[in-house]
């Protein structure tokens, strides 16, 4: 009640344009400090999670949190660049004017320049630009080898440029017990979809099983996301509650999600075990072993696969 109280009356006092001043020029450096910025809004901002109720489904370009950035890379102009990629509008043009492939102005925070580079990487695989995309992952492994996220992402730009041994040793990088755990959905899908390619038919069958066996187990993921221990450990209350709620359907609907395209993707694989097809392959993909994780590793794995197309 007293949280909902104090959202009332920092609706009423401040405009859009206050809440963008409380913006830290940090945002961009942790978890810690992006949740902590929400905290202050109330969630009263686009970026933050939904669990005031508001909605920010449609995007006014005349709203001051949906405004384009302009001029060069800063922490603002940034902040303002994700926000318009988490609402599928991307500054495309402002992007290409950073000029992100070239080299850093020595003026610019090298963090900073990693975090733009790493954004325009998703932009431009979001535009099938497969191969530039897959450069630019390249470049800023050293920056983000400690994030799981940017394994995952990179794992798919591999596998768009058919760097299926490279896309399979991101997937052990993603989960190496040296960074801390994030959910890939889409896990089972991505290997399944690399055996395929290598007509590993069978091997891709058993993939898709062990998949759902595992999505069916991380009903209870959400409670590890970092924002929630971050609640917790401020003892926000009734806010740790609403972001509890909030992530629990965001992972039953990547879960569910996730379980579609498997299911879709048996089917094509009962299509391709019909006579006439080739032999599926009894070749085994060689994982590294578990519990073998190097830090100089991370990022670098590479999983041998036999293509018997």
């Amino acid at each position: 009640m007293l949280f909902n109280i104090l959202f009332l009356s920092f609706l009423s006092a401040s405009p859009e344009a206050e809440i963008l001043d409380r913006v830290p020029n940090n945002w961009y450096r942790s978890t810690t400090e992006l949740f902590n910025y929400c905290v202050s809004v109330q969630f009263n901002h686009p970026i933050c999670p939904r669990i005031q109720g508001r909605q920010f489904a449609g995007v006014d370009f005349q709203s001051e949190f949906f405004r384009a950035p302009t001029g060069g890379l800063s922490p603002r102009s940034l902040f303002q660049a994700t926000v318009l990629y988490q609402v599928n509008r991307p500054p495309v043009y402002w992007f290409v004017g950073l000029k992100l492939e070239g080299e850093r102005p020595p003026e610019v925070d090298p963090r900073l320049w990693a975090e733009a580079q790493w954004l325009w990487a998703r932009i431009l695989f979001d535009q099938r630009q497969y191969k530039k995309s897959l450069e630019l992952f390249d470049r800023v492994l050293e920056a983000f080898k400690g994030r799981a996220l940017y394994h995952q992402q990179r794992a798919w730009a591999q596998f768009f440029n058919q760097d299926f041994d490279l896309a399979l040793g991101s997937i052990v990088s993603a989960e190496s017990p040296l960074l801390y755990p994030v959910p890939f959905f889409e896990k089972y899908f991505l290997r399944a979809l690399i055996e395929k390619e290598a007509c590993q038919y069978e091997q891709a069958l058993e993939t898709i099983s062990a998949g759902r066996v595992a999505l069916k187990g991380k009903s209870d993921d959400y409670r590890n996301h970092p924002w929630v221990v971050l609640c917790r450990r401020q003892n926000l209350g009734t806010v740790c509650q609403r972001l509890e709620a909030w992530y629990a359907q965001v992972y039953e609907r990547n879960s569910r999600s996730a379980l579609n395209d498997l299911d879709l993707l048996e089917i094509e694989l009962g299509d391709r075990l019909t006579p006439g097809q080739p032999k599926p392959s009894v070749s085994q993909i060689m994982w590294p072993k578990r519990g073998e994780s190097w830090r100089d590793e991370i990022g670098r794995y590479s999983v041998p696969i036999e293509n018997q197309c």
